[in-house]
């Protein structure tokens, strides 16, 4: 595949090898100059194995022997899922239409030449329009924001954008069962999809500080003995495994009273974390995530998401009380038993003051980051017992 650039130059699109290792690294280093936090393109190792893993659509873009642009396409096969990210071009090149023409080439082949993937994710950073608008042209929704997620030049939220193949939503489940607070992102991906109404599920809250003792916990680094546990666990069905695609867990937070077992990925490079599945034997789940908390802050954890089934109305009453905020809605995100596409809902917890300067929001965006406010208002300040009740807006 190619493109003809307006100074008639070609650029050739094509699978990245072994022997594009070194330029993909620079590629990098020159576009986030040097702060880029996935070891994905900054490792020569994991590149080697990820260009040749079929799990893998990684495309680079050259002029001559000049590489200038590269994206990457994970795929789940099983739920016919894939993610884009890592998108680059060197910035003389931005502007023409470079990188549209990358991402649309793998999108073509996932969700309509092969059919490999029924959807496509990715997360755009928000420091400018661009990375927004390119997806939006290709057909890209928003469907949330992750407030205050990395870290590059300094702490960035990122949009979810979602790309639903021809025939994704007949495949869809419906009916979701939400509880009060996630009605709000809902409604925005319902009006831009024309989605059914949400049954509304009205579930007693609770404060997870007054459930019992505090939880210590001891904490495991290291990868090998941690995914062995982890696989051991979810084959012989000891855990409730927190569905997180393309993530496996490399830190594990087990109670010292052996009722929990929390697998994680973490990176340490910009504090993300995110909860890939846990054991748990003890009298209530919001007391073992209130101290898990606790401790994953003390242990560098700045960020942590989680995924909740939002045909679970208990589950997402579960994270709001532990303090997790929703924050995106990912309509028909996984595969089913019966061959249907079930909608999640992200939830987020920030050990960190939230910074949202700097940001350059589309309109969509824009209502997320407006309805994860409203709730982050709503549930950590309204709630306060000695918020005096006159000074309450609204």
């Amino acid at each position: 595949m190619q493109l003809v650039l307006q100074d008639k130059r070609v650029v050739v699109f094509q699978p990245a090898s072994k022997d594009d290792i070194e330029a993909i690294i620079d590629l990098y280093i020159k576009v986030y100059k040097g702060k880029y936090t996935l070891p994905e393109v900054a490792d020569s190792s994991i590149i080697a194995k990820k260009v040749e893993d079929p799990g893998y659509f990684w495309t680079v873009a050259k002029i001559g022997d000049r590489l200038i642009g590269s994206v990457i396409f994970a795929i789940d096969p099983v739920n016919k899922m894939g993610k884009s990210y890592a998108a680059a071009v060197l910035g003389e090149f931005r502007g023409q239409d470079v990188m549209r023409t990358m991402v649309k080439h793998g999108l073509q082949l996932l969700t309509q030449k092969t059919r490999t993937c029924d959807v496509i994710y990715a997360t755009t950073r928000t420091v400018s329009f661009a990375p927004q608008v390119v997806l939006e042209h290709l057909g890209f929704i928003s469907t949330g924001i992750f407030p205050n997620v990395r870290k590059v030049e300094s702490f960035e939220t990122h949009g979810l954008e979602v790309y639903l193949g021809p025939h994704c939503l007949e495949y869809r489940r419906t009916n979701p069962k939400l509880i009060p607070e996630i009605l709000d992102f809902y409604s925005i991906v319902k009006k831009d999809l024309c989605l059914e109404e949400a049954e509304t599920v009205i579930i007693e809250e609770q404060d997870p500080r007054k459930m019992g003792p505090a939880i210590s916990f001891e904490v495991q680094n290291d990868y090998e003995t941690i995914s062995e546990k982890f696989y051991t666990f979810q084959d012989k069905d000891l855990m409730t495994k927190a569905f997180f695609p393309f993530t496996d867990p490399n830190m594990l937070f087990s109670a010292k009273d052996g009722t929990s077992d929390i697998f994680v990925n973490f990176n340490p490079l910009d504090g993300n974390g995110v909860i890939v599945g846990y054991r748990h034997s003890g009298s209530d789940l919001r007391n073992t995530l209130m101290w898990f908390c606790e401790e994953a802050s003390k242990s560098g954890m700045r960020y942590i998401e989680m995924l909740v089934s939002a045909y679970l109305p208990h589950k997402q009453r579960l994270a709001l009380d532990a303090k997790f905020l929703p924050c995106a809605y990912f309509p028909a995100m996984k595969m089913n038993d019966d061959g249907l596409r079930e909608d999640f809902l992200v939830f987020s917890r920030s050990f960190e003051s939230l910074d949202f300067m700097d940001m350059h929001l589309v309109d969509n965006n824009r209502r997320f980051l407006d309805a994860f406010m409203k709730c982050w208002y709503d549930l950590l300040v309204r709630c306060q017992p000695d918020f005096d009740e006159e000074w309450r807006i609204g």
